[in-house]
């Protein structure tokens, strides 16, 4: 056909008149599956809100115990079992977080949330 365009992605069938800048539409069905009730017992954007919910709380739990210059850069990320993942801004923050982890094990397992901690896993990440 005369002025037809033909444009090819990888992995995407070719397609005629196809928009090679036109970004993919997210499907309805996906959007309504994020947000029906049809799940177990909470949507994924419910279980979403609250995995977001108990970092926030873990977070203000840790920075409580934790020096001022080390406080604001310092998040939880994550709770497995005995070992508590904590994100750092700079490496010198993980370092002196490090060095503060004997003790600070033993402040975090004196409340609820941090009772089974074992482990403190350090990492630093921006942000």
């Amino acid at each position: 056909m005369i002025g037809a365009v033909y444009s090819h992605r990888p992995g995407v069938p070719f397609s005629r008149n196809a928009d090679p800048c036109r970004a993919p539409q997210v499907s309805r069905s996906k959007i309504d599956d994020l947000l029906t009730e049809r799940h177990r017992r909470f949507t994924p954007l419910q279980r979403l809100l609250q995995r977001a919910a108990r970092q926030e709380s873990w977070t203000d739990q840790l920075r409580a115990l934790l020096p001022e210059p080390v406080r604001d850069d310092c998040r939880v990320v994550d709770v497995r079992g005995p070992t508590v993942v904590v994100a750092c801004r700079s490496a010198a923050a993980a370092t002196r977080l490090r060095f503060m982890s004997d003790e600070l094990l033993i402040q975090l397992r004196e409340l609820g949330d941090f009772s089974d901690a074992r482990e403190l896993r350090v990492r630093v990440a921006a942000g």
